[in-house]
């Protein structure tokens, strides 16, 4: 079976843009593999408990890069992302931006993986946002043939491979929203595809 584990990254007023969105997955038939590398991170970092989530923004610069090089010196996994950026003036939900990247980050997935469990940080406690959040993906997925395809919404105490997504989504925002190509570039090669959602639309490899 494989899995992806998908997480999102926001940020505001960057150096670039006014705001930035990137969603990404991190795809593999070997969950067991991401776990351990959680673990280990977890254990070098020291200070984190167990039941802890990891998280990059929480990290220092020496965490993230250790996490990004281990997961890419893995050879069953694969990277797919979605990005927005633009100004706020052109948001007009929030949420329905979320949901559309979100939306198109899962259909990257399934076009590669039509038989999978996605596995999505929760982002929403209310059960119709989630309802509202998996109708938009099943949506999205619809056209694609054969798929059979579980969604999750559940937290990073409680699936712990999604700190992998949260660190590579975290990377994104550092090139797309700093222009810092260090951590990305750590996760390059991983990158199966890409799609860029705002008006400067481009598609394919970053």
């Amino acid at each position: 079976m494989t899995d992806a584990f998908v997480d999102e990254s926001w940020l505001s007023a960057t150096p670039r843009e006014d705001y930035l969105l990137a969603v990404v997955s991190v795809i593999t038939s070997q969950r067991r593999r991401l776990q351990l590398i959680t673990r280990r991170i977890k254990k070098h970092a020291g200070r984190l408990k167990a039941q802890s989530e990891l998280k990059a923004s929480a990290s220092s610069p020496q965490i993230a890069r250790r996490f990004l090089h281990a997961l890419a010196a893995e050879p069953d996994v694969e990277i797919t992302a979605a990005i927005w950026r633009g100004k706020r003036g052109e948001i007009e939900d929030y949420e329905a931006l979320y949901q559309r990247v979100m939306a198109r980050c899962v259909w990257q997935v399934v076009k590669r993986h039509p038989r999978c469990d996605v596995f999505i940080d929760k982002r929403y406690t209310n059960p119709n946002q989630q309802h509202d959040l998996e109708g938009g993906i099943r949506e999205a997925i619809a056209g694609v043939r054969g798929n059979i395809v579980r969604v999750f919404q559940e937290t990073s105490h409680a699936v712990q491979e999604l700190a992998a997504p949260d660190f590579v989504a975290w990377a994104f925002v550092q090139r797309y929203g700093f222009g810092h190509e260090e951590f990305y570039r750590l996760i390059r090669s991983k990158v199966a595809h890409f799609d860029d959602l705002s008006a400067k639309k481009k598609s394919g490899s970053p």
